[in-house]
């Protein structure tokens, strides 16, 4: 059996999401080619076990990582995970233990596309506001893949039910296009 592409989720206020709440009920569809790791509910109340998260990731193929846009970052348990997972002589300096790893990103985001632009409101793309994610990835020499962004959540007439459905089943497309 080929190993599954693990998504390490995390959003602060998972019930109240509707975008990456819906990614997660699609990709449930598929227990044999993904693995689900939701931060908020394997670490409610604590701070992350390194060896379990090492584990999981050593475990399993492809990774990606989960968020919505969080003040033009990833929310702070995701930050924590970094923190806490990619350490110096495991992620990276004297072992690399990701190396040649595929991982992505998957980045839910309130505005719409055009405000991730040089001339829209935010003055840059999401890519640019998360060079520090994509720098660690080239630390721990693994295989960035891209990013799968879905822009305009809080655009509740344009962003429905329906779209957020369809863009479900984008994802989970683009999972199986990337798993190892």
């Amino acid at each position: 059996m080929d190993k599954k592409t693990v998504v390490i989720v995390d959003h602060p206020n998972y019930s109240q999401s509707n975008v990456n709440r819906r990614f997660v009920d699609e990709m449930r569809k598929y227990p044999e080619e993904i693995l689900i790791h939701n931060l908020q509910s394997c670490y409610p109340t604590g701070v992350l076990d390194a060896s379990k998260e090492h584990c999981v990731l050593e475990n399993n193929g492809t990774i990606v990582l989960q968020f919505p846009f969080y003040w033009f970052n990833c929310p702070p348990k995701m930050k924590e995970w970094f923190d806490k997972v990619l350490t110096s002589n495991w992620a990276f300096k004297d072992a690399y233990h990701l190396e040649k790893k595929k991982i992505g990103l998957c980045v839910s985001c309130g505005s719409e596309e055009a405000a991730y632009t040089t001339s829209g409101r935010h003055h840059r793309k999401v890519e640019d506001y998360l060079a520090n994610i994509l720098h660690a990835f080239e630390m721990c020499r693994v295989d960035y893949i891209g990013s799968f962004i879905t822009y305009g959540i809080n655009d509740t007439e344009i962003v429905t039910a329906d779209v957020i459905g369809q863009r479900a089943r984008e994802y989970i497309e683009w999972l199986k296009s990337i798993a190892s």
